[in-house]
């Protein structure tokens, strides 16, 4: 396994490059074999003068920390581009790399430079890269001599495996743990990384951009022009989640395994009976700067719970820690929820279960200085108190509404009656009658 990335070609990489250039073996399936010896001077003058052409975009291919091979754009007008790639360090051929960083260039292509149509030419013997550029979309179009001449339609670029979601505001202090956490991920299949930025105050849109230009090909940054709010943000950045699971992960929380995503993605994979899959997280106190084990899960093993064990006990996953597939409708009535996220369980629990990982893999951020942490108990409860307002209404399945008014009834006796203001005591009351008109009763009994 793999982290893979690509950057912008620098002039630095021709000390590299060039002993690429004099190896036979590289250009097997080249078109633009040297006919000469290429010196370090050589490689450098002409990467001097190839970088400043605007009509082309060059890249480096780097895994695990190594420059491996160079991929990039050429011919770039009217909405169009020729693709080249070459792995120069033959330890890397036949890896899995040429996968991982087409898609990104071609990801690149589609979301940074609008281009429509990406054109290539391959020889007809390299049968294996044929068959890497039609699963992305390729199309081939002629065939002359030794050579195939392949298009692509960035409309049906292949969708990648995970997207990302994450939404951004005023993260600017934690942000760039967050998103290393994403780039450090090894992986064998395609990542993109959403990210609705909502209108920070901060830094945090001038880091998202310099991430942006320097890990090409893996951001798709959604930049509001004005302040929207988390529900509306999070509904767009759900609506672009285009990949086949989506992981979830706010811009103040980050990643800690660099294997978390091909774990979450191969219990999904091989458990058809879940629909999402959650993990063990540590926690950051802001306030104290200590991280310590959640106490929400403390397993140790492998585990399944249902949408009964949601309903019933409330949210006890982290969302930093959650992957689910791509099936599941948000609409607008959803998104108005004071905590999303649990509306976003409990919408995967009417599809299938939940999947348990004891791993820790991330940190999620805790501060009494939070929007919710520095509310009472009445404030808490009774916005709790319309979350599940709106997950009953997901299920009509008699055990998962019986546990939401258990679930409602215990937070209920979490806050002290009689020490409620006249007017708590009837935002509580007109709450309570969408949810079990019967507990008012319970509640005058008490007073």
């Amino acid at each position: 396994m793999y982290n893979i990335y690509i950057r912008p070609l620098k002039i630095e990489d021709a000390l590299i490059s060039y002993k690429w250039r004099n190896d036979s073996d590289i250009w097997t399936y080249t078109g633009s074999r040297p006919d000469k010896e290429i010196t370090w001077e050589i490689e450098n003058k002409w990467l001097e003068n190839v970088l400043k052409d605007q009509t082309t975009k060059r890249f480096a291919i780097i895994v695990d920390d190594i420059y491996v091979g160079n991929i990039q754009l050429t011919n770039i007008k009217d909405k169009s581009a020729d693709y080249h790639i070459f792995i120069g360090d033959k330890n890397y051929h036949g890896k899995g790399i040429s996968k991982i960083a087409t898609f990104q260039i071609l990801y690149y292509a589609k979301n940074i430079l609008k281009l429509e149509s990406i054109n290539l030419e391959v020889r007809v013997d390299n049968v294996p890269a044929i068959k890497l550029y039609k699963n992305f979309g390729f199309k081939e179009f002629n065939r002359k001599d030794k050579w195939v001449s392949m298009t692509l339609s960035t409309d049906n670029l292949v969708k990648p495996t995970v997207s990302i979601f994450v939404m951004v505001y005023n993260h600017g202090s934690y942000l760039r743990d967050c998103l290393d956490g994403f780039l450090k991920q090894k992986t064998n299949f395609n990542v993109n990384i959403i990210v609705g930025e909502d209108y920070s105050t901060d830094n945090s849109r001038k880091i998202l951009l310099e991430y942006q230009n320097n890990f090409c090909g893996k951001f798709n940054l959604l930049l509001h022009d004005k302040n929207i709010g988390a529900h509306e943000n999070q509904q767009i950045v759900l609506d672009h989640c285009d990949g086949k699971y989506i992981a979830m992960c706010e811009g103040d929380d980050y990643w800690t395994d660099p294997l978390k995503l091909q774990k979450q993605v191969d219990f999904l994979e091989n458990n058809d009976e879940c629909n999402l899959v959650y993990h063990r997280v540590n926690i950051k106190d802001e306030e104290k700067n200590i991280i310590y084990p959640e106490e929400l899960n403390t397993s140790e093993k492998i585990e399944v719970k249902n949408l009964d064990e949601l309903a019933l006990n409330g949210n006890f996953m982290h969302t930093p820690s959650v992957m689910f597939r791509n099936n599941i409708k948000f609409d607008h009535e959803y998104s108005k929820s004071k905590v999303g996220d649990y509306i976003l369980w409990f919408l995967n629990g009417t599809k299938g279960d939940f999947g348990y990982l004891p791993d820790i893999m991330a940190v999620y951020r805790f501060s009494t200085q939070s929007t919710w942490g520095k509310k009472d108990a009445f404030f808490r409860i009774s916005n709790w108190l319309d979350v599940l307002k709106i997950a009953k209404k997901i299920s009509n399945k008699k055990t998962i509404r019986e546990n939401i008014k258990k679930q409602a009834w215990s937070k209920i006796n979490e806050l002290d009656i009689k020490s409620l203001t006249a007017k708590e005591k009837l935002i509580l009351f007109s709450k309570l009658i969408k949810i079990e008109p019967k507990f008012i009763k319970r509640i005058c009994q008490q007073l």
